[in-house]
């Protein structure tokens, strides 16, 4: 049974004449009848009682008009609901997020897309940067902000820099570095150290690593935690100092000191990443949003 079947016999239906019904639809009056033929014949039953005055529904047809008003109704709002997800304005998007790097900036920014596209579901999901990759590979997240992406991986995600975000040093309480307030990575090569998991974010710990090999010591490392609240109350406790994204310093901690680190090239990039397969009308609304606030979050990131 074709849509244009049931445009067709509705709009004789409505106008209780099949040369009104063409006029209306703009086609042949012969091209009404055949079509309204076709669809009886295909329902085995008359629809409408036809003499050379006037024309007027069966019983048969008085059935069969509601359900077609229906048909047709729901045929247009999934046909409108196309046109909007194809312009970014109806669909899903699922989010990954990046821990406290994203706490400062992107809860205000999920409030104005979801004002922009009230038609929109959105979803959020916290992944270590780790695991993002492979979230976006089987489709768990539509977009992530991460650390980086695995060179394995390129040709399949596609990525930018969103910002970099500076690292700093924490410091327990009574340190002997806790009043200086620039330190340089060599006043602390004595120090034992507590870093963020490797297996959890390796770009992040890479990148430390290597900044304690330009400054010419390995970090005596006695523990790594997969979460950001258990590094802070290690520090608390006297376990040992670390190097952070300065994100981290928003959690709640009560005897760490955050100092600024001196040496060059202490950043660690936030990194967007979506799946670089298909074009998706609804995440190119959400990156759209994203680089045109983007210089926005990185002037007011310590502040929000």
């Amino acid at each position: 049974m074709e849509l244009r079947h049931l445009r067709y016999f509705c709009a004789v239906a409505a106008e209780c004449s099949f040369t009104l019904a063409a006029r209306r639809l703009h086609v042949s009056q012969s091209g009404v009848s055949g079509q309204v033929r076709d669809l009886e014949q295909e329902l085995g039953v008359a629809l409408f009682h036809r003499n050379q005055r006037s024309v007027s529904l069966t019983p048969e047809g008085s059935t069969f008009l509601g359900e077609a008003r229906d048909i047709l109704e729901r045929a247009d709002r999934a046909v409108e609901m196309v046109a909007q997800a194809a312009k970014g304005h109806r669909g899903k998007l699922k989010i990954g997020l990046c821990g406290p790097a994203t706490a400062p900036f992107l809860p205000r920014l999920i409030r104005e897309f979801r004002k922009r596209h009230p038609d929109i579901s959105l979803s959020l999901k916290d992944l270590d940067p780790a695991h993002q990759p492979e979230a976006l590979v089987n489709g768990q997240i539509d977009v992530g902000f991460t650390r980086g992406i695995p060179a394995s991986l390129r040709g399949t995600l596609a990525s930018e820099v969103f910002f970099r975000e500076s690292l700093i040093v924490a410091l327990p309480h009574g340190h002997k570095l806790e009043n200086t307030e620039v330190i340089s990575l060599k006043d602390l090569a004595g120090d034992p150290f507590v870093l963020y998991a490797r297996e959890s974010a390796p770009e992040l710990f890479d990148s430390i690593l290597s900044l304690c090999r330009r400054s010419r010591f390995s970090p005596n490392i006695v523990d790594t935690p997969n979460l950001w609240q258990s590094v802070l109350t290690m520090i608390e406790a006297g376990e040992g100092v670390s190097i952070m994204p300065e994100s981290v310093k928003h959690l709640r901690s009560r005897d760490v000191a955050f100092r600024t680190l001196r040496d060059r090239g202490s950043t660690i990039d936030v990194v967007l990443a979506w799946r670089a397969s298909a074009p998706d009308a609804v995440l190119e609304s959400f990156l759209a949003l994203l680089r045109a606030r983007r210089a926005e979050v990185k002037r007011n990131f310590n502040q929000w």
